[in-house]
């Protein structure tokens, strides 16, 4: 019996010293919390897709990232009933902006090229891995323009004036200079293959709107905003501001080409 008690004793000693933690430990934890869309908007890149005068493909303009170690953008968008898309990866730092161009398509290793047609909407995913060892993931939609034209999510109609194609309003995540107050809404930008005047009417359904900017290449500008049903509305009428920039074309087997980008905005709704 009293063989019993010592090796009864014994196990259970063992079994409190399996499951101790030593004095001080922390678990490691498995990965880093990431944060979707929570990234302060003076912090944020600024991103935008534009489109390109043969509709053969988008054109992917990143700039003012800071605090970041890398990024990797997917863009996805649809075509028909097919949802199609790639992804780049950049390292920082590297010379900003850059640009790079996506094929609106695909090519087989002879050469030989297919290319999408009935571009309606398509997304943005941006990873953001910072200096300070946080990840940020800033989601965003773009549409192509073809006649009325609502967003993703039901909250944006853009009707252009005249009959343009070529036209994608774009979220663009991040602003080209820090915001001149608090935003109500996320930054909207109109890009162009052309430089002439861009006029359309922007409707937004997004409350407690006391005025609104928009960006014309060098500073914010004021501009007029009328109430609407569930929101505001605004006038374009505006000459769009260019930035020169250098692709490569898949398409072309690898040839580079100089590309004027156009852009209106973004414009910026402000409580």
């Amino acid at each position: 019996m009293r063989r019993l008690l010592v090796f009864l004793f014994i196990a259970l000693f063992l079994s409190a010293c399996t499951h101790k933690k030593p004095a001080g430990s922390a678990e490691t934890p498995t990965s880093n919390r990431q944060l979707i869309n929570e990234l302060a908007f003076e912090k944020r890149p600024f991103l935008a897709v534009f489109p390109h005068s043969s509709n053969k493909l988008l054109t992917l303009f990143l700039d003012r990232v800071r605090e970041a170690k890398s990024a990797t953008i997917n863009v996805e968008y649809l075509a028909g009933n097919s949802l199609k898309g790639g992804r780049t990866s950049v390292n920082f730092p590297i010379s900003q902006p850059f640009a790079q161009a996506f094929l609106l398509g695909s090519c087989s290793s002879g050469g030989k090229c297919s290319f999408d047609r009935d571009l309606l909407t398509g997304n943005l995913k941006t990873r953001l891995d910072l200096i300070d060892g946080s990840t940020h993931i800033l989601k965003s939609d773009f549409v192509f323009i073809n006649g009325s034209s609502v967003t993703p999510d039901g909250k944006v109609e853009i009707v252009p004036q005249a009959s343009k194609s070529n036209l994608i309003l774009v979220d663009t995540q991040g602003l080209p200079a820090d915001p001149p107050g608090t935003p109500a809404y996320s930054p909207l930008a109109i890009t162009s293959t052309s430089n002439q005047k861009i006029t359309a009417e922007l409707k937004v359904n997004v409350a407690d709107v006391r005025s609104a900017v928009y960006y014309d290449g060098e500073s914010f500008k004021p501009i007029d905003i009328s109430p609407s049903d569930n929101g505001v509305s605004l006038k374009i009428n505006h000459l769009p501001w260019v930035r020169e920039v250098q692709i490569v074309r898949d398409d072309l087997k690898g040839a580079g080409e100089t590309q004027q980008l156009s852009i209106f905005g973004p414009v910026l709704l402000l409580k």
